[in-house]
């Protein structure tokens, strides 16, 4: 994928969570799926948490982590912002997961990435954020990472061409709509499947040590090498 490109669904990621920040912090309340209160209770209590692509920081929801254990780390202005006045206290850095400048080396026993790789386009950007997460753990750090599994519905209602930008068939554009079925904005999302995200996983130095899958979500927890 050339530059071009690349900045071009960034923005479409970018702009689609500062268009939606406050109807996508409210859908992802303290209710919350199965696979989601599993992952949360894979965090130990002294674990030093990097919440990687945090949102409006809805792990600290379920994970009650003292103010020094924990860093949220997301690019969208709007849910930082949110997740700031949800969870006074705790530290919430803005930048982009692929810029290495955002993290700290070897300093985090747990990285958590819920559902968010699936919206970084492009192979190589992938890879810089799963190497910085590798970089930035302890020897004995650990990986807990998701994508969600998108259903029938929404593939049928993807996009592969945007302007003159014509996409793969796993790298998908389609519409967020309101309630009352008015186009918000464009969502770009990465179609994995569970052996091409093991596999991005591995390239980046990780060893996967246990999997989950459900219905709707694949975690993984690696360690390093």
């Amino acid at each position: 994928m050339n530059n071009k490109n690349l900045e071009k669904l960034k923005k479409i990621v970018l702009d689609s969570y500062e268009l939606t920040a406050e109807h996508f912090s409210s859908t992802r309340s303290k209710v919350a799926a199965p696979d989601f209160i599993w992952a949360s209770e894979q965090v130990k209590a002294d674990d030093l948490v990097l919440d990687a692509g945090c949102g409006n920081g809805r792990l600290l929801d379920y994970v009650k982590l003292p103010v020094n254990q924990y860093l949220g780390l997301d690019q969208s202005i709007s849910l930082i912002k949110i997740a700031r006045e949800l969870h006074k206290g705790h530290k919430f850095t803005l930048g982009e997961l692929s810029d290495k400048d955002n993290y700290p080396t070897n300093t985090f026993s747990l990285i958590f990435c819920s559902a968010v790789l699936s919206h970084i386009p492009g192979k190589k950007e992938r890879q810089k954020v799963l190497k910085n997460f590798f970089d930035a753990s302890k020897t004995d750090g650990r990986l807990l990472v998701s994508f969600w599994k998108m259903d029938k519905k929404y593939k049928q209602k993807t996009r592969f061409r945007l302007g003159s930008l014509l996409l793969s068939k796993r790298e998908l554009i389609f519409p967020w709509k309101d309630a009352s079925g008015k186009q918000i904005c464009l969502r770009y999302y990465h179609l994995f499947s569970k052996r091409s995200f093991k596999r991005e996983i591995v390239k980046a130095g990780w060893k996967i040590e246990q999997e989950k899958d459900d219905k709707y979500n694949y975690w993984l927890i690696a360690g390093k090498k």
